[in-house]
């Protein structure tokens, strides 16, 4: 079956494994954050080449000699804490496709090591799930707490009221997440990764 949409997609989920890959979506692999603009790296995981992008080509235009299939993605220095002083951007042949987002001024886009000195953690650590690396907090939200931009507040407000916070005006985003368009799909409620 061939999708022809993302919207198929959505409808179809039992189906994930057999979507035909198209450069508008994937899963979170890195990011960048400048303001109120974030730039999230999208890949995925292939049969074939694990997490390699098969039609990666250098600053030649030509595919390299050593390309070949990773079961994981990574950059340089990745398992070293603060990640925003240690750690590179995720290394180019992972990379499907880049997903700019310009959000409101008014929202709170933050990430781990915003707030902090030095954060306590590396790009492993956003790998393994342990934290996301963006949370956006918008509207009436952010309005109550306007001072507030420390990470390690907003992930305790998330982690200790549970249930209780404002759900609609929190969104976290965690590597493997797959976006899709625009819409933010946890890879957790397929099973897997994308």
């Amino acid at each position: 079956m061939s999708y022809k949409s993302y919207k198929d997609f959505i409808e179809d989920p039992g189906k994930v494994y057999f979507l035909k890959r198209k450069a508008s979506f994937g899963n979170i692999i890195d990011f960048e954050k400048k303001g109120n603009r974030v730039v999230f790296y999208l890949g995925y995981k292939d049969d074939e080449w694990g997490w390699t992008n098969k039609n990666y080509k250098d600053q030649t235009g030509k595919t390299p000699d050593w390309l070949k299939p990773s079961d994981d993605y990574y950059g340089d220095d990745w398992d070293d804490a603060s990640y925003e002083h240690n750690a590179g951007r995720v290394y180019d042949e992972f990379i499907q496709t880049v997903r700019i987002y310009y959000y409101d001024t008014d929202w709170k886009i933050i990430e781990p090591c915003d707030g902090e000195i030095n954060s306590k953690y590396s790009k492993e650590d956003f790998k393994n799930g342990k934290v996301p690396c963006i949370i956006i907090i918008r509207d009436e939200l952010a309005q109550k707490f306007d001072n507030e931009y420390r990470f390690s507040f907003w992930w305790d407000y998330i982690n200790n009221n549970e249930g209780d916070y404002d759900y609609q005006n929190v969104e976290c985003f965690y590597f493997g997440d797959i976006l899709i368009n625009g819409i933010t799909l946890e890879s957790k409620e397929f099973g897997g990764t994308f």
